[in-house]
């Protein structure tokens, strides 16, 4: 059995999981942690100040509000949730996140060495 001369032993420079970021060697997942996370903030905030709002009208006048008010805002909350996911599935992209480390460092999930 021989073995190669070590000048002519392939080097694999990939970077380890380890030296990437969390969204680089995982999107999928940090995409998913990203839209619960807003949907956990969002969905609460939005109904709880719009039904303070629509109540505070409905005192000071004739205010009535349809029916499908109040989906519509959750619809509106979804598709953000789509929009947010979207950004953050692309920004883990690793030619993305090469061009976010170069000239947007402070948006890139490592510091470069």
């Amino acid at each position: 059995m021989t073995t190669a001369p070590q000048h002519l032993a392939a080097v694999d420079e990939r970077p380890s999981l380890a030296q990437l970021g969390t969204q680089i060697a995982n999107p999928v997942r940090a995409t998913v942690r990203t839209v619960v996370q807003f949907l956990i903030g969002a969905v609460p905030v939005l109904n709880i100040a719009a039904g303070i709002v629509l109540s505070t009208l409905q005192q000071q006048s004739d205010f009535v509000v349809p029916s499908w008010a109040f989906v519509a805002l959750n619809g509106i909350l979804v598709a953000t949730a789509l929009l947010i996911a979207f950004v953050t599935r692309l920004m883990a992209a690793p030619a993305v996140n090469a061009w976010i480390t170069l000239y947007v460092p402070w948006l890139a999930p490592l510091k470069r060495s």
